[in-house]
């Protein structure tokens, strides 16, 4: 079994890989070789070898690079979705060479699920907070600074590092499940821009929503058009309880926006009158409206009808 001061570096040290694969790489490796620690596990002892350092701050930059590209940013953020549970599950497994395959398999599995969930919150507040060039810059930077000060911690100062993760935990027990519904629009956006490009961008019928919002759906008129509707998300620029994933429709009562609460389906009456367009992106398209009496942005994504179209029928209150 583990003790606990290993199990606090296992975990410090995998929430670090989910924040910056590279940056703990680099730390642990920079670490050792300098001297500072001299208790990292025997299989991990060739992380200190400057070609692994190196190759670690180079892929560091050039992630500091790919964030200054919208394009390049959303590519490679959804690339280490992969990359960095697994790097934090390697280290994991690598570093118990000595421990039971059991306990090995398991304990390198929660490593990885643990680096999943510090990245899905990392990249559910990228989505949140729509960040700009500057800020992206900004974010994965500071990422990398926090990924670097929890390795060191966890490496010099494992009791006190104990103690940061489970700050970390509380926090993102807070504000993790509008991360999580944040990480999750970007899964549905990157699905919905491959379904776009690969097939037609249209609008979606009753039948495509799940059954929980069908019932929501008014159509009650002889001879009026089918409701449609078109995958978005719905945010009021607040962090907290404000990222909602689900569908813009429009049916015999209008505009509005489906999605599914915590306890049941919810309708969010939409007011398209002052609709206005904010900006394209590469996976969602943004505009300004009101609604319930507040405002809001809705983030259309890319297997619907263009954001022109889409806008002409939230204003025509018909497809």
């Amino acid at each position: 079994m583990l003790d606990g001061i290993l199990a606090g570096r296992l975990l410090g040290g995998s929430l670090a890989c989910g924040l910056s694969l590279y940056a703990t790489i680099a730390v642990m490796g920079l670490a050792t070789r300098l001297g500072w620690i001299d208790t990292l596990p025997a299989g991990l002892r060739g992380l200190q070898h400057g070609f692994l350092i190196g190759t670690a701050l180079f892929l560091l930059i050039v992630e500091l690079v790919a964030s200054s590209l919208r394009l390049g940013h959303s590519i490679w953020e959804s690339i280490h979705t992969v990359i960095r549970p697994l790097g934090a599950a390697a280290l994991v497994w690598i570093g118990l060479d000595a421990a039971p395959p059991f306990w090995r398999a398991f304990i390198a599995l929660a490593a990885g699920g643990a680096a999943l969930a510090a990245h899905g919150a990392k990249l559910g507040l990228r989505v949140v907070m729509s960040g700009h060039r500057r800020q992206r810059i900004a974010a994965t930077a500071i990422e990398a600074l926090i990924a670097a000060a929890l390795v060191l911690a966890v490496l010099l100062h494992p009791v006190a590092a104990a103690t940061a993760v489970i700050a970390l935990l509380t926090v993102f027990l807070v504000i993790g499940p509008a991360l999580l519904r944040g990480a999750a629009f970007a899964a549905r956006a990157v699905a919905a821009r491959l379904r776009g490009f690969f097939g037609v961008r249209r609008w979606r019928g009753p039948a495509d929503l799940p059954s929980a919002l069908r019932a929501l759906l008014v159509h009650s008129a002889v001879g009026s058009p089918e409701p449609v509707a078109v995958r978005a998300a719905l945010g009021n620029g607040q962090l907290r309880g404000a990222w909602r994933n689900g569908w813009l429709v429009i049916d015999d009562l209008g505009s509005a926006f489906l999605h599914r609460a915590c306890t049941r389906p919810r309708r969010i009456r939409l007011e398209p009158g002052d609709v206005r367009p904010v900006r394209n992106g590469f996976l969602a398209d943004v505009i300004d409206l009101a609604g319930d009496g507040s405002r809001f942005t809705l983030h259309l994504l890319k297997d619907g009808p263009p954001t022109e179209v889409t806008i002409g029928a939230l204003r025509a209150r018909r497809p």
